[in-house]
């Protein structure tokens, strides 16, 4: 009996195991056109079912499915085989109307149990509306969603741009807002590489991150692919009308010539260079109101303080630490330390301060804490108060300033340890042979043993070797000063040095088969080191500006033509994730020939 329980239990941790595994989910849809066809996958791992009914779309019209594919996956890991499997249900339908379309859950029954798919949503964009130049009668517009229509030709402002947007039109001084770099294209890229970045003056900045995926929108009229370059999170540190400059950028892209094959016409890509730059956004920040309270140190957002005092039983002599901490969301990484006093007969030492914060409500905020530590040491005892300092700031919400309060801190203060007093020499025990006995000695013998140091020898050679130590350290310092002081010859010693190291980095990325971080390491060798080697600011580092001191430097064109091809490829990198191991080798290959190649035109 005991034996056919343990089976039944086991069967049953199998299938809950098994049951585990098992998922049903909607692959996230893309933003589509209007009157284009599109597929809503739904997909089954590690399961069996029968096929989901097809969902109702508003907007949409289902046209066939669902189609199914199947996909099983083995793997082996450390000896240790496990293997996947999926399924695809495929619905197609057609965009109709503009607009939002919410997917409902869908269910599918899978050994006895129910799974659900969750709910998502998407865009139906509007089909483009003809622009200027297709108004006056100028070649038609391309459309991103059309390859046909990407013929060769001019490319105006309404195909390509990169574009600069804040998330808020107006803020006050220290609120939060979130600035975007995005590029609106109707055609492929194949290399984007900034010449000249915007400058964010009046600002302080934290980077957030950002994902390389794109997505249509449907932006003045036409409809775009596009990508996030870059999203900041800014602080405005002054009033006024605060303007981002524009930025620069080469980019390549790809243009479809149609060639006539006899019995077919097939498409051929065409590379063209452009330039291009983005918009000057502006930003209106507005002062904080005046006048500003007492005790108001630039907070802005919404706040909670306190604070505690660890250990709360004090004794004279005896180190306790009072935290003030304030919690958060606002400028949390930029808050002043509280200005604490403590009672008369309480030292305390120089404040600690330690910041927890975290990039919070998509990018769009910061929240956290901000804590102070005050080590005290009483002094007296007694019945003190430490008083509580209010936090105030600026909640933008409400347009008002606000207050937190902290409690005063009643603290008694007992008697502590005192150090033990001396005690006098007794008989050390003649089996102890590592300690000796102090042996005292009287007046009168202590005067007549007595040696002035005044009348050696070694006392003078030590001032002697002193004052050379001092001229030898004063030598050397006035050298480190002249070294210092020149830029460009600390620049040229450690170019070579510098870009062997981040070399060295692209080569285990390359062994790790991490592409991403290849190529960043690439990029930032080649450029660091021109910029090191040829004194050339790395807001200058354009390909035309690079080429030219390379030529001036003596370096030969075509050396100099695989380096600009190789800073190329890896602009490149960020919009064909796929290379493949020859390729890295090539790029790594080319890197080190090149910097090699500059090296020796230094030596000749």
């Amino acid at each position: 009996m005991p034996i056919k329980r343990l089976i039944i239990f086991a069967a049953i941790i199998l299938g809950t195991l098994s049951a585990t595994a098992q998922q049903f989910a909607l692959v996230p849809p893309r933003n589509v056109v209007q009157g284009r066809n599109f597929a809503l996958v739904f997909r089954l791992t590690d399961g069996e079912a029968n096929p989901p009914a097809a969902p109702a779309l508003d907007g949409c019209t289902l046209l066939y499915g669902p189609a199914t594919s199947t996909m099983q996956s083995t793997q082996i890991i450390n000896g240790k085989m496990s293997s996947s499997s999926s399924i695809d249900y495929s619905f197609t339908y057609r965009a109709d109307t503009p607009g939002t379309v919410e997917v409902p859950e869908v269910a599918v029954s899978c050994n006895g149990s129910t799974l659900r798919s969750r709910k998502a949503s998407f865009q139906i964009l509007p089909t483009d509306q003809p622009s200027q130049s297709n108004q006056q009668g100028q070649q038609a517009a391309p459309r991103a969603d059309d390859p046909t229509t990407q013929t060769p030709g001019n490319v105006s402002a309404d195909d390509l741009l990169v574009r600069i947007s804040f998330s808020k039109s107006s803020v006050y001084e220290q609120e939060p807002v979130v600035a975007t770099i995005k590029v609106y294209t109707k055609y492929d890229i194949t290399s984007f590489m900034p010449t000249t970045q915007p400058a964010f003056e009046g600002f302080l900045c934290e980077e957030l991150p950002v994902t390389l995926e794109t997505q249509m929108e449907h932006y003045n009229g036409q409809n775009y692919h596009t990508a996030v370059l870059k999203r900041l999170l800014l602080y405005p540190q002054k009033s006024g009308k605060l303007t981002v400059n524009s930025g620069r950028y080469d980019i390549t892209i790809v243009q479809y010539e149609m060639v006539n094959m006899g019995f077919f016409r097939t498409q051929r890509p065409i590379e063209k260079q452009i330039t291009t730059s983005s918009n000057a956004a502006a930003l209106i920040v507005k002062a904080l109101p005046e006048p500003r309270p007492a005790g108001f140190s630039g907070a802005v957002g919404h706040f909670t303080a306190s604070a505690m005092l660890q250990p709360e039983l004090m004794r004279t002599n005896e180190a306790s630490v009072y935290s003030y901490t304030v919690k958060g969301q606002g400028n949390i990484k930029y808050l002043s330390e509280p200005g604490v006093q403590f009672p008369a007969g309480i030292d305390a030492y120089t404040p600690k301060t330690d910041i927890n914060a975290n990039i919070t409500g998509g990018g769009s905020n910061m929240s956290g804490t901000f804590r102070t530590d005050y080590t005290i040491v009483p002094q007296e005892v007694g019945n003190f108060t430490i008083a509580g300092v209010p936090f105030i700031y600026f909640n933008p919400e409400s347009g008002k300033y606000e207050t937190a309060a902290v409690d005063d801190m009643p603290i008694k203060v007992l008697k502590g340890n005192t150090a033990a007093p001396a005690v006098q020499q007794s008989a050390i025990d003649n089996s102890i042979k590592d300690i000796l006995h102090i042996k005292p000695i009287d007046s009168e013998r202590r005067r007549h043993n007595v040696e002035y140091t005044f009348f050696k020898t070694f006392y003078w050679l030590a001032y002697l070797i002193v004052a050379l130590i001092f001229l030898a350290v004063v030598v050397l310092y006035r050298r480190h000063i002249r070294l210092q002081a020149d830029v460009t010859g600390r620049k040229l010693a450690k170019a070579g040095r510098v870009a062997t190291k981040r070399l060295r980095e692209a080569n285990a990325a390359m062994k790790a088969h991490d592409t991403d971080k290849f190529y960043t390491a690439i990029t930032s060798a080649l450029q660091g080191y021109i910029s090191d080697k040829l004194v050339i600011p790395a807001s200058q580092l354009t390909r035309d500006n690079i080429a030219e001191k390379l030529t001036a430097y003596g370096l030969p064109k075509s050396d100099t033509d695989v380096l600009i091809d190789v800073l190329d490829t890896c602009a490149m990198a960020r919009f064909t994730p796929e290379h493949s191991d020859a390729e890295i080798a090539e790029v790594y290959q080319k890197a080190s020939t090149v910097i090699k190649s500059i090296e020796d035109v230094k030596k000749h």
